[in-house]
């Protein structure tokens, strides 16, 4: 123990993190629109053709998460099982996208970026799947829209009931939360703000993050994807300004997911609105969307829902070999097998 703390404290005195590399699986960027890209990473050479599918990642991370490192990269594994994969990137917020309101993002731009994956891969409608509150944006999008662009929706670790949320939406009251003051003070949320709040949800995460890379300090693996984790975590995107007032007053004020009476954009958001099917897996050890806060999905979506959860952590789950497997497990299934999955709600 004493030798590996020492050896970890020499390791991480020649910054590690700074020469971490995430993204490393090719892609090529096949469509932009504004500041966000569609990126496709081509299936393995000889691997079996599969259907394709369109992940949409939160806006205020980057998309590399599911392509930490290799070996622990979700693309790169599901591009190895035949699957062509198209993945939203957002880009990063400036100061010129304070006002964007947040319908453009959840009815344009993902709509827009869906079509033309779709059209790239040459289908009428693909798999869809969400992470976090790319999932949420996905969500509403699938209930805002009468075009099939989606056979069949995933949402991974993604927010429902904001009301469900724990000690964060504890923190996120209108009485509590200086919402207006935060956004006219500053214009886009700052990445470092929301760092620090995650941070603090779960004070002792810090001194546990260290002891783990202490104790598989000799596992050269590991060391690799602590530092992949960290440069990710490190790496985190603004939330536009206008944006990020809607989404918090209808999420976390209202919980208008699951209470109803959300208008966007003059055009409501009624999550019984969407028809297809729906798998809603949750991480067992999530201190931001806890398995409650995810699986509410079956409470007010409109077609079949499947609800599962996964070990690990928020972030952690995207780094694990079971995710993939999870989520082939669903990309495999036919749609109407999936339709007829509502008992497993």
């Amino acid at each position: 123990m004493v030798a590996n703390l020492a050896q970890a404290a020499l390791w991480l005195g020649t910054d590690p993190v700074s020469r971490a590399r995430t993204g490393q699986s090719p892609n090529e960027v096949i469509h932009r629109d504004g500041k966000a890209k569609v990126r496709y990473f081509r299936p393995r050479e000889g691997t079996s053709a599969q259907a394709p599918l369109f992940c949409v990642m939160p806006l205020i991370n980057t998309w590399t998460v599911f392509d930490l490192a290799p070996g622990r990269s979700v693309v790169e594994t599901l591009n190895a099982q035949g699957v062509p994969v198209y993945i939203l990137d957002w880009g990063r917020a400036g100061p010129e996208d304070r006002d964007t309101p947040l319908c453009h993002y959840v009815d344009r731009v993902i709509g827009r970026c869906l079509d033309r994956a779709c059209r790239h891969a040459g289908v009428p409608a693909m798999n869809v799947l969400g992470y976090c509150v790319g999932g949420t944006f996905l969500a509403a999008h699938l209930a805002r829209t009468d075009r099939a662009q989606a056979r069949s929706a995933f949402f991974l670790a993604t927010p429902i009931d904001f009301h469900a949320s724990g000690r964060l939406s504890r923190w996120a009251r209108p009485e509590s939360f200086p919402l207006d003051a935060i956004v006219d003070g500053f214009g886009n949320f700052p990445r470092e703000l929301m760092q620090d709040s995650f941070r603090w949800l779960r004070p002792m995460g810090l001194a546990a993050k260290y002891k783990g890379l202490v104790d598989r300090f000799p596992d050269e693996g590991f060391r690799e994807l602590w530092t992949a984790l960290e440069a990710w975590n490190n790496d985190g995107v603004d939330f536009p300004g206008e944006a990020y007032r809607e989404y918090v007053r209808r999420c976390y004020f209202d919980n208008a997911l699951i209470e109803g009476g959300w208008l966007m954009d003059g055009r409501a958001v009624d999550l019984a609105c969407a028809t297809v099917p729906a798998t809603a897996v949750a991480a067992g050890d999530d201190h931001i969307v806890p398995p409650e806060a995810a699986h509410a999905l079956s409470r007010r979506w409109g077609g079949a829902v499947t609800t599962g959860t996964l070990k690990g952590g928020h972030v952690g789950v995207c780094a694990g070999a079971a995710l993939p497997r999870r989520i082939m497990e669903w990309h495999a299934l036919p749609v109407v097998a999936a339709r007829d999955s509502a008992a497993a709600r």
